[in-house]
């Protein structure tokens, strides 16, 4: 293959990846702030958590920083919190889960949710501590365990769904794999 055309390519295909990331962590920002919360007898998750992890999974560092960014920012936005908190946060986390990957760790199921179970744990226990314990509440403990938990736990359980999204999309827009075949011939004359 052509190595301008298979620059072209690469170039459309990580372009239409990242429009498809883009897309699906709107579609996740729309669901959690959209979600019936009275009729729910489950909490929404924060499903643009897991997403910026299965991302991370699969992409480079930098990108994986500004995807997290980006997601934390939605999360500030959808639970009324301060700007920048859960933003700072996310991207340390995915800057950590991309290059953990990239250097040690498969591309497993196990390790995502091991990983995406780390920085929900990390993100939902800062913001607890900000907003509710340091101000010394009652039932702080009581809003811990019946909002927060059930939260974490969902948003957990949530990155199945998304690895296996993420991989599909990473699998059929990622880097073009080229293997040559060399025919061995009694042709060539050498001198």
């Amino acid at each position: 293959m052509n190595i301008d055309l298979k620059r072209k390519k690469e170039k459309r295909n990580t372009v239409i990846r990242w429009i498809l990331y883009i897309l699906l962590t709107v579609i996740s920002y729309i669901y959690m702030t959209t979600a019936p919360q009275k009729l729910l007898v489950l909490r929404t998750p924060l499903l643009v958590i897991p997403m910026a992890m299965c991302v991370a999974m699969f992409e480079e560092p930098f990108d994986s920083a500004v995807m997290g960014c980006a997601a934390g920012l939605l999360l500030d936005t959808a639970q009324g919190t301060l700007i920048g908190l859960s933003g700072i946060i996310l991207m340390w986390c995915c800057l950590a889960a991309s290059l953990l990957f990239h250097f040690l760790m498969r591309r497993h199921i196990v390790n995502i949710i091991t990983l995406n179970a780390a920085a929900v744990l990390v993100q939902g226990i800062i913001h607890y501590f900000f907003y509710y314990a340091i101000w010394e509440y009652d039932a702080s403990g009581k809003i811990f365990l019946r909002e927060f938990l059930p939260v974490m736990i969902y948003t957990v359980i949530a990155a199945v769904p998304f690895f296996f999204i993420v991989r599909f999309l990473s699998r059929h827009f990622g880097i073009i794999d080229e293997s040559y075949i060399e025919e061995k011939s009694d042709d060539i004359v050498r001198e």
